[in-house]
């Protein structure tokens, strides 16, 4: 790997949750509404990730073509604070996180079709692990967001937790929707299928999980792992997988607890992936507060370990693939990671990131680069030069 690649991957933090926003809308629109052809219709979804919330806000024309909607965006709010799941101890302030943006679409939506205006919640891998953890807290969560949502003049049909295969889905039709390959406007004010269409793959790195979807160049050996979504008159056949407790953040988790194990009775415990000389000092109770994470049969969860950076790039690089389990394959070589069955990667495809300039982020720059390293190279098989991989900031 050349040093220019691993600074550029280094600077690149990946904590998106679920990118399906637009996917929501158009395969959901179509099975609710009534069609009003010379009326524009509105449409909202909570994307509810794992480490924020936000509001996107939908328009599209009354009529469909080839009973999907055509829909453009209409606002964008983002909801103060963490994502729903921080707040299994308080649920009703996950409720109450979402009336800024809920005050913000009343002033969008026209007075006399708020009404009709159906609204979404759809929650990720945060959830998803939350329910796993506390089945009690997740369902609490989801009840105090219904609560708030049906306070408002809208049509609210539901807040649910996304399962991860709805997720790459939903991502890869978001993809496609954006890069007109399904469906395109021409200068003659028709919407056409075009020709040669070129059909995307989708990554997706969020906080608690990956999800990777695209259209296989080659028979499926498992036909449980696609989906056959029909949109603008065509059916797809996609492959999606999301690995859930293996997004960006659960990963870094993964590996401190992997560091302290290997560490026997060593204090401070070394890290690898953390600068020379930087600190981080964390409870046992925060440590292993995942379902990602053995937690061992006894120990006290106010004790606390320091993990000290020795900054070694190449056993920060092994560590990582050690948390990755490459080796288990039943259906070797077609395989993603975990044991997970996968087929060769084919076309190209946009991987979804935000950068930012968190001191919490910061420290992970080296680890996150080799964590993207891995999930690339060695679990979804691209090929060390991913010329077929373009990064997006924002989607």
């Amino acid at each position: 790997m050349s040093m220019v690649k691993q600074v550029a991957l280094a600077a690149v933090v990946v904590v998106m949750g679920c990118v399906g926003i637009i996917a929501l809308i158009l395969t959901l629109v179509q099975h609710h509404l009534v069609d009003l052809p010379h009326r524009m219709q509105y449409g909202m979804v909570f994307d509810a990730g794992s480490t924020h919330t936000s509001l996107y806000m939908y328009r599209w024309p009354g009529n469909k073509e080839n009973n999907t909607g055509v829909v453009s965006q209409m606002l964008v709010c983002d909801v103060d604070g963490d994502g729903i799941s921080s707040y299994a101890q308080d649920p009703p302030g996950a409720g109450l996180s979402l009336r800024k943006c809920l005050e913000s679409a009343l002033a969008v939506v026209p007075a006399n079709q708020q009404r009709e205006t159906p609204v979404y919640l759809g929650a990720t891998a945060g959830m998803r692990l939350l329910q796993l953890q506390n089945h009690t807290q997740s369902h609490q969560v989801l009840e105090q967001v219904t609560k708030v949502i049906q306070g408002y003049p809208f049509d609210f049909r539901g807040a649910r937790i996304l399962s991860g295969m709805e997720e790459g889905a939903y991502g890869w039709i978001t993809i496609n929707y954006l890069q007109e390959s399904f469906i395109k406007y021409t200068f003659e004010g028709e919407w056409v299928s075009p020709k040669g269409r070129k059909i995307w793959g989708a990554l997706d790195m969020g906080g608690s999980s990956t999800q990777i979807a695209f259209t296989p160049g080659q028979p499926v050996q498992d036909p449980a792992s696609t989906l056959g979504p029909k949109l603008y008159g065509y059916q797809y056949e996609v492959y999606t997988h999301s690995y859930l407790c293996y997004g960006k953040e659960q990963a870094m988790r993964q590996l401190r607890v992997h560091l302290l194990k290997m560490s026997g009775s060593t204090r401070p415990v070394k890290h690898p992936c953390y600068h020379l000389g930087y600190n981080l000092t964390l409870t046992l109770g925060d440590l292993y507060d995942s379902p990602c994470v053995a937690r061992p049969v006894t120990f006290n969860p106010a004790s606390e370990v320091t993990f000290t950076g020795t900054s070694e790039p190449l056993r920060c690089l092994n560590q990582m693939k050690n948390i990755m389990n490459l080796t288990a394959c039943s259906l070797a070589p077609d395989c993603g990671f975990n044991g997970v069955y996968q087929p060769p990667v084919s076309g190209n495809f946009f991987l979804k990131a935000e950068y930012s300039e968190k001191d919490k982020y910061l420290r992970d720059y080296c680890a996150s680069a080799n964590y993207i390293m891995t999930v690339l190279l060695d679990g979804y098989k691209f090929n060390q030069t991913w010329g077929n991989i373009y990064f997006q900031r924002q989607v």
